[in-house]
């Protein structure tokens, strides 16, 4: 039977803010969930906390200057992808026999213009996308966050809110 425990973490993305919240019984069991720069990355503001933020920034599909740590990338004729690596620390304290943890994210917002991703997973508003079933507490985990921008789409701000949750498996 799993436990109960989980996170709930925000990416504000285009703008990516990421933000956690612990919830667990009055026990002295809990999760900790940890945000941090990546080695080739963007700088996230706030860095080893739970309520980090990434700002792409101005970006063009077609020249420009795209943000140190950032890759852009154009997909054909179709679209266009800005992505960077985050990592990711999970934590446990007093969770007896959870070997690992699932991670799922879910657009606050729906957004059925642009694509986005945390690692492999697409994330829509629609539901939760598993983004790991078994991760591994205590090691630092990269992932890569991706934002893909159609040619159709007029120039102008793309923000939403990635809700991350954690549950102890």
């Amino acid at each position: 039977m799993a436990n109960n425990f989980w996170i709930i973490s925000r990416i504000i993305a285009a703008a990516l803010a990421l933000a956690s919240l612990c919830v667990s019984p009055a026990s002295a069991a809990s999760l900790t969930l940890t945000f941090s720069s990546a080695a080739g990355g963007i700088a996230l503001g706030g860095s080893g906390t739970s309520a980090s933020t990434v700002t792409f920034g101005s970006v063009m599909a077609y020249g420009g200057v795209v943000p140190a740590g950032v890759t852009k990338s154009i997909n054909g004729t179709t679209d266009w992808t800005l992505s960077t690596p985050i990592n990711v620390l999970v934590t446990k304290t007093g969770l007896g026999n959870s070997a690992n943890y699932t991670m799922t994210a879910q657009l606050q917002t729906s957004d059925l213009t642009h694509t986005w991703k945390l690692g492999a997973a697409t994330v829509t508003s629609a539901s939760p996308a598993t983004v790991t079933a078994t991760g591994a507490y205590g090691s630092v985990t990269p992932y890569t966050l991706s934002l893909t921008i159609p040619f159709s789409t007029s120039a102008g701000s793309v923000n939403n809110t990635l809700n991350i949750v954690v549950t102890s498996n």
